[in-house]
């Protein structure tokens, strides 16, 4: 991998990302003294905290290129409205999670034009996004864990976030166009393979989300993986119930 670039725009957090934290810290707070409670409060608490996690993912991929010698794409800004892709990074993903109830992750950085010609570089960025996820889901299930057995809403909603998180990251790391998992493996791919499985990507994100209504096979496969992760993460399977529950606004 080549050493990290001195020029280029430096970390930094955005407003819209305080904001977003603000409001997640609060409305957890409230949810875990009992000031709000109801659906509402619960879905803003775990949607805000989604974009929160898409956030981070996306500076996981720009933050490991930046320092692969590869260009930022504008997510090192912490900022949602500054990626260079916000509808794919993040629009989309939040539209997938709030109707089909899957934690679909963000359209994998676009490798190509980030100067990157190594796989090792290329390797390292495509796993820059899952590893953010998975440092989410420690930090959620850490607050789980430390949240009072009595905060029954507070309990919920970072279960299913946790949920949520495992979701993201099983996801991520599948080797189909589109997702990290195909970024991660397209270096050692021949060039035929590569040529068409980037056709794909284009589509690739349309095609999981209606295999994933459509199809139950495909949403069990993924919920079962999911839920081993919240198994091993010490989650109680009735707080996961619960909280998808209390989200669920229709």
């Amino acid at each position: 991998m080549s050493r990290g670039t001195t020029g280029g725009p430096e970390p930094s957090v955005g407003a819209n990302f305080l904001v977003l934290l603000l409001l997640v810290s609060s409305l957890g707070f409230g949810l875990g003294a009992g000031f709000v409670a109801g659906s509402g409060a619960a879905f803003a608490f775990v949607m805000a905290g989604w974009v929160l996690g898409l956030c981070l993912h996306e500076f996981g991929h720009a933050f490991v290129a930046r320092r692969a010698g590869g260009e930022a794409s504008g997510a090192l800004s912490l900022d949602p409205l500054r990626f260079a892709h916000p509808v794919v990074t993040v629009v989309l993903p939040l539209l997938f999670t709030v109707l089909g109830g899957i934690g679909f992750p963000g359209g994998a950085m676009p490798l190509e034009s980030e100067g990157l010609r190594d796989r090792a570089g290329a390797l390292a960025v495509a796993l820059g996004g899952p590893a953010m996820t998975l440092l989410c889901l420690v930090v959620l299930t850490l607050l789980y864990h430390l949240a009072n057995v009595d905060s029954g809403p507070l309990r919920a909603v970072l279960a299913v976030s946790v949920l949520f998180q495992g979701m993201a990251l099983v996801l991520s790391l599948v080797p189909v166009p589109g997702l990290d998992g195909y970024r991660a493996v397209r270096p050692w791919l021949p060039p035929s393979w590569r040529a068409v499985g980037d056709v794909g990507a284009q589509q690739a994100g349309f095609v999981l989300l209606v295999l994933f209504l459509v199809s139950g096979a495909f949403s069990r496969v993924l919920f079962r993986a999911s839920l081993g992760i919240t198994a091993a993460a010490g989650i109680d399977p009735g707080d996961v119930v619960a909280g998808y529950r209390l989200i669920r606004l229709w």
